[in-house]
């Protein structure tokens, strides 16, 4: 059973909550306490696998309690359940909540929200790992990016176009963005898919905040880079692959919010690697060497020395941070798209499939190995034929971009 902690100083709110989650009962093994005292008392007793606070209690509020919860039990999901709007508390919850919700919350949306989480968690078996991922406040930026995000924002001329530009071109900061806005840390919980979108509805004022006083962001640091791995390729080729998704969605007349998940699932799509490059360097090298030395795909190296690829674990810090379910979908199947229940275009298809291309045009500086597209999976949705226009879109842009 999913052990769940609710954390509340209105007992009565405590009490409405155990109604109306009584359904749940043969699901979840659930715990109520009025204060952080104890509800530190009660995670020293027994192990939880989420915690679920109010913000503003005496004594110790809930961004000091899950800011404890996660220095000491990293692994447990960490959700915030408040009708607080007290923007420095707020800021105060960013970095060790995974979700804020709202209230007054719907049953269902708080059962759908635990429930997705706690889904995601089974992507990775290993506790450890678990452990490293959502302990995570933030996804280290490009280090060019990140200088460039700061010297606007401290510009008296800053404007939120030249903001979400820079944000759309980072993993990193695109992931944190839209975080915020899928959850209602700032009341906008809505499904948006774009850092555009997301850098518009925070405003001006909030994202200075965020960069300058909360530090949401993060640079990469140089210590991280290895023989192998280098920051700034896995930026363009993350960037290659949005870009040439979007083309492709639009190629398939997909609609424009098809079009935009596409975009940013392709951005986001290998955002796993920087949390495992930044949690196991090493390691990470380690399999990367392999990789090479054996001319196998880099995710099947992972998976011997993880247990698990940067797919799954791209796809579980996403989803703890309440992205969109196409986009955390895209992250975790992007191998594997044979794998996803549906059979027809989708944003996963563009993604898989413009990774799988751009790996094509490396093909002969790294061994000559075979294309990765799943053939079977684009047969299945009656696509095989549209192969060769998609291969002329994927030359167009690498022209493009070579000439910019």
């Amino acid at each position: 059973m999913i052990r769940l902690l609710f954390v509340d100083d209105e007992t009565k709110l405590l009490d409405g909550l155990k109604r109306s989650l009584r359904s749940m009962r043969h699901e979840w093994d659930m715990t109520f306490v009025t204060g952080g005292k104890d509800a530190l008392t009660a995670l020293e007793q027994a192990p939880f696998d989420v915690v679920v606070s109010d913000m503003r209690m005496p004594g110790m509020n809930g961004a000091q309690l899950l800011d404890e919860v996660q220095r000491r039990y990293p692994q447990i999901i960490r959700i915030v359940l408040s009708g607080q709007s007290d923007r420095q508390m707020i800021y105060q919850s960013i970095g060790a909540s995974h979700q804020y919700l709202a209230k007054p919350c719907e049953t269902e949306h708080l059962k759908a929200t635990i429930q997705r989480a706690c889904a995601l968690r089974e992507l990775i078996g290993n506790e450890s790992l678990r452990r490293l991922v959502a302990g995570m406040r933030q996804i280290p930026s490009q280090p060019t990016l990140f200088a460039e995000i700061k010297k606007e924002v401290e510009s008296e001329t800053s404007s939120l176009k030249t903001i979400g530009a820079i944000i759309a071109k980072d993993m990193g900061m695109t992931a944190k963005v839209l975080q915020l806005v899928n959850s209602a840390y700032f009341g906008l919980n809505g499904a948006v898919s774009t850092p555009e979108q997301a850098v518009n509805l925070l405003g001006l004022d909030t994202i200075q905040a965020l960069v300058l006083t909360v530090h949401v962001f993060s640079q990469f640091p140089k210590t991280m880079e290895g023989a192998l791995f280098q920051i700034d390729r896995l930026w363009a080729e993350s960037l290659e692959t949005g870009s040439l998704a979007r083309i492709l969605a639009k190629a398939e007349k997909a609609s424009d919010r098809e079009i935009e998940q596409a975009y940013t699932a392709g951005l986001l799509h290998d955002v796993g690697i920087l949390v495992l490059v930044a949690n196991a360097r090493d390691r990470y090298e380690a399999t990367l060497r392999t990789a090479s030395e054996e001319c196998v795909p880099v995710w099947e190296a992972e998976q011997r020395e993880f247990g698990v690829t940067h797919a799954e674990v791209g796809a579980y810090i996403l989803g703890l941070w309440g992205l969109e379910a196409p986009i955390v979908e895209v992250v975790a199947f992007h191998h594997r798209p044979a794998d996803y229940p549906g059979a027809a275009f989708h944003p996963l298809t563009a993604v898989h499939v413009a990774d799988a291309l751009r790996w094509e045009r490396m093909a002969p500086a790294s061994g000559g190995q075979p294309s990765t597209i799943d053939l079977a999976y684009v047969e299945k949705l009656h696509l095989a034929d549209r192969l060769p226009y998609w291969r002329d879109l994927a030359s167009r842009l690498q022209k493009e971009t070579a000439n910019d």
